[in-house]
């Protein structure tokens, strides 16, 4: 077999890519991925444990009501106290919620995440009279500070939420949640965000806590691929040829390879990234990209989903099913789905793009593709309609 050796200048990365292209093409070298220890572990909690295998996708934690004195004594001291959202009579009473989850073993040493949640009992409106005999008020939370204590109950970080009340409700909620990310070399603490508004919405980001130089330290946004040293040998990034495109990892990497649990707006993926744990960095797993007109062009790259899909009506529906992700209408069929059809989500393929959210971190996708099953007819489907006529509408991310 004879080897080409390319050198190509990708258009949005930092550092030179060298191609191995054999002159066959490589069949399925992206899915050459650590089995499922790589991937986030379940948090050992006070509260029910998050499900395993999600790290930024937790289950929503029980909320207990606690005294402010007790909230006190077991931290050390009473969670922050933002100036009042009201001064009327017809305020709703205000309570006070501790939740503490962990403790989360990180090099050998244990780590308490405590969340003060401030819960508002919205009381009936004087013209709309008395709430009826046997109902109760409707009751809400949202965090107002956040606290990660060392074994001694010393603080190492702290944060506050500021929240306003209006017209007997949150002007917006925060809700958070605590998991741990563990691989071969190491381990890192992984709160999890959803802001939820007025609108609807309710996007999700994340903030990473792991030991660098003995001490706990954000590791920030994942940094693009071939940055850091202990992720990317020299900065020296390689190609390997795939069906219809080039798949792109670090040559020489020292770092985990571990899966990301991030919520797409239908479903769940599992995005691929590396983490440098001595250095406190992670990065980018992969990127790919498409051969065309004698350029390279980026496209997602093969990644596992998580699906849970809703029941479907008694009518049936259509979906658009392609062959592949180019969006050829001529090479694809019109696919009946029906209340009792047999649909198998088998991956995605998205373009991944990584944010800094002030002191948190978000994570967005472009060009979306499913990768599904129907009845036993293989192929691809892309957008909301046809996500939600397979049982997959449009929803916010799981708290």
């Amino acid at each position: 077999m004879r080897i080409r050796v390319l050198h190509v200048l990708l258009p949005a990365a930092c550092c030179a890519l060298t191609i191995f292209a054999a002159a066959a093409p490589v069949a399925g070298a992206l899915a050459r991925r650590p089995a499922s220890p790589a991937r986030t572990q379940d948090a050992q909690a006070t509260e029910p444990p998050p499900q395993a295998g999600q790290a930024p996708q937790a289950a929503p934690p029980q909320v207990e009501q606690t005294p402010d004195s007790q909230s006190a004594q077991a931290t050390g001291l009473a969670p922050a106290q933002p100036p009042p959202s009201q001064s009327t009579s017809d305020a709703p009473q205000l309570k006070d919620i501790q939740r503490s989850q962990g403790p989360f073993r990180i090099g050998g040493a244990d780590y308490t995440v405590v969340l003060h949640d401030k819960q508002l009992a919205a009381a009936p409106a004087k013209s709309q009279g008395a709430a009826p005999k046997g109902t109760a008020a409707k009751a809400t939370a949202t965090l107002e500070a956040l606290e990660i204590l060392d074994a001694a109950g010393n603080i190492v970080y702290q944060d506050s939420f500021p929240y306003g009340v209006t017209e007997g409700q949150f002007t917006q909620r925060v809700m958070a949640s605590a998991q741990l990310m563990a691989g071969d070399g190491g381990q890192a603490i992984v709160i999890h965000y959803t802001k939820e508004s007025p609108s609807g919405r309710s996007p999700e980001s994340w903030q990473v806590f792991g030991l660098v130089n003995g001490k706990l330290a954000s590791f920030g946004a994942p940094l693009p691929l071939g940055q850091g040293e202990g992720i990317a040998a020299g900065g020296v990034v390689t190609g390997v040829m795939v069906k219809n495109g080039i798949s792109v990892v670090p040559l020489a990497s020292t770092a985990d390879k571990l899966e990301f649990r991030v919520w797409e707006g239908h479903f769940s993926i599992d995005v691929v990234v590396r983490v440098d744990w001595v250095r406190g960095q992670w990065s980018q797993g992969e990127e790919c990209y498409e051969l065309g007109e004698g350029d390279l062009k980026p496209k997602g790259c093969n990644l596992r989903v998580v699906a849970t899909p809703r029941a479907r009506g008694s009518d049936s529906g259509y979906v658009q099913l392609f062959a592949a992700t180019d969006g050829d209408e001529h090479n694809a069929q019109q696919v009946e789905v029906r209340s009792d059809s047999a649909v198998e989500f088998v991956e995605t393929r998205a373009v991944v793009n990584w944010m800094a959210d002030g002191d948190r971190i978000a994570c967005s996708f472009d060009d979306v593709w499913l990768h599904v099953r129907i009845d036993g007819k293989d192929g691809w489907v892309h957008g909301d309609a046809d996500f939600a006529a397979l049982g997959l509408p449009a929803a916010n991310a799981p708290q």
